[in-house]
């Protein structure tokens, strides 16, 4: 499994499915055809790719976005959310979580507000770490785990620890001065006047 076809697989998905469940079910269907080694491959770059926006800096960005209903829990489904969105948004966030106040999805739920989403529309993708697991049980009647163990891989299963400084999440001063743009999108500045 190479990065492009890993990204093509997520992209595809996209297409072939109309809710988050159904592009869990395309996925898992899809990599069970491919060879145990691909499938392996998948959750070695699914982990990488999370691992690339597992950082308080992302869950902060997550948090403001949400209007602070983001537990650590809800941070692990909106990293496989915004891996969901593509190759080109996860590299964008990845190196500068303020740059999510960009990407016309965060967009379009800000001009909504958290309190009015249905569930259907949260910035999360719950159940995506578990694709690579039942396709590989599928194809072959082994866990994943294990085999992930005998190469000495280990996937990303929750959010966190993040090294570096933490801050307070409930800040609005460092929201603006961490997150600016995105602090202002959200409306950050009228709620803390």
């Amino acid at each position: 499994m190479d990065l492009d076809v890993f990204w093509d697989l997520l992209d595809e998905s996209t297409h072939s499915a109309s809710d988050q469940r159904e592009r869990r079910a395309w996925l898992t269907s899809r990599l069970a055809l491919l060879l145990p080694g691909d499938i392996v491959g998948f959750e070695v770059l699914l982990s990488a790719s999370r691992g690339r926006v597992n950082t308080f800096s992302h869950w902060h960005a997550a948090y403001v976005l949400c209007d602070g209903l983001c537990s650590a829990e809800q941070f692990f489904a909106f990293q496989s959310w915004l891996i969901g969105l593509g190759r080109d948004v996860l590299g964008s966030v990845a190196s500068c979580p303020d740059a999510l106040a960009e990407v016309p999805a965060v967009r379009t739920l800000l001009a909504v507000g958290a309190q009015s989403w249905p569930d259907a529309a949260w910035p999360l993708w719950p159940g995506l770490e578990r694709v690579p697991r039942e396709a590989f049980f599928a194809a072959t009647g082994r866990s994943l785990d294990r085999a992930l163990a005998i190469l000495g891989c280990v996937p990303v299963t929750d959010a966190g620890p993040f090294s570096g400084p933490v801050w307070d999440l409930d800040s609005p001063v460092e929201a603006a001065v961490r997150l600016p743009r995105l602090w202002e999108l959200s409306g950050g500045q009228e709620k803390a006047a």
